[in-house]
């Protein structure tokens, strides 16, 4: 007696889905060794190896996958490197293939490393950062107007430290030249025609006489006294200077005010004295 052709079926199709479980099970559990990366982004990865020294292999132009050594340290008789590595091409790749013993011997012993790289997760990546860049932070601070601001009145500040309340230069002013010996005499003479000179010009007159007298007689740096002895030993000089004397030290001696006008225009211009 065989079994109904439904009861078959169920059978069938209870052995096929227990297939497909087995094999999902099977494919879920299953370990990668490789890891996935972004393309295009520098990775990091630690390789520990006790072999010779390991260099990166010359590089060559479209390489899958750019490596180079960052650091090497010691770490109980073997070699720790940090190697750094940038995937380019999609699809599984191996480390190791990218290394070589620096004195060419073979690599043995040496751990594979396998890379994945995953245009999904630089497309995520890419999403991420542009993202990222969208989200900024608005400050508005009228940044041209502040520096606009800030530039002119630093100009004003400069200019009024430069010139308000500036000391002005001072007026040059022409010191008017002394007056000549004659010219002062001449300006004791028209006082003395129209008055009584004071005491300080009687003794600016008996200075600048004294003066003009000494001229020929004795030294500039002659004491008084030498220089009085040698004028009034003088032909001319002595007698005016006697009269000058008198007129000065004895008010009540006679002496008049003509004689010493007359003394006086004797020691001007021939021109003024005749004018006079």
């Amino acid at each position: 007696m065989t079994a109904p052709p439904s009861a078959f079926r169920r059978w069938l199709f209870r052995g096929l889905a227990a297939v497909v479980a087995l094999v999902a099970a099977w494919w879920l559990l299953q370990e990668d060794d490789s890891l996935k990366v972004p393309l295009g982004v520098e990775q990091a990865a630690i390789i520990t190896y006790g072999g010779p020294d390991l260099v990166v292999k010359p590089f060559r132009y479209g390489v899958a996958v750019n490596v180079r050594i960052a650091q090497v340290t010691g770490q109980d008789g073997l070699k720790v490197y940090d190697v750094r590595y940038l995937v380019n091409r999609e699809g599984e790749h191996d480390l190791t293939e990218y290394l070589m013993a620096d004195d060419g011997a073979a690599l043995s012993g040496l751990p594979s490393f396998k890379v994945q790289g995953d245009p999904k997760l630089s497309k995520e990546l890419e999403a991420r950062v542009k993202e990222t860049e969208e989200i900024g932070i608005q400050v508005w601070g009228h940044y041209r107007a502040t520096l606009w601001g800030l530039g002119v009145f630093w100009i004003g500040w400069l200019l009024l430290l430069i010139f308000w309340r500036r000391p002005k230069k001072p007026v040059a002013v022409t010191a008017p030249a002394p007056l000549t010996s004659a010219e002062q005499l001449r300006l004791l003479l028209a006082e003395l025609e129209q008055g009584a000179l004071t005491a300080e010009q009687k003794a600016r007159l008996e200075m600048l006489l004294l003066r003009s007298w000494r001229e020929g007689l004795v030294p500039a740096d002659a004491p008084m006294a030498e220089v009085l002895a040698a004028i009034a030993r003088g032909e001319r000089s002595g007698e005016a200077l006697g009269l000058l004397q008198r007129w000065l030290h004895r008010p009540g001696s006679g002496v008049a005010d003509a004689e010493i006008a007359g003394i006086i225009r004797q020691h001007l211009p021939a021109s003024e004295a005749v004018r006079s």
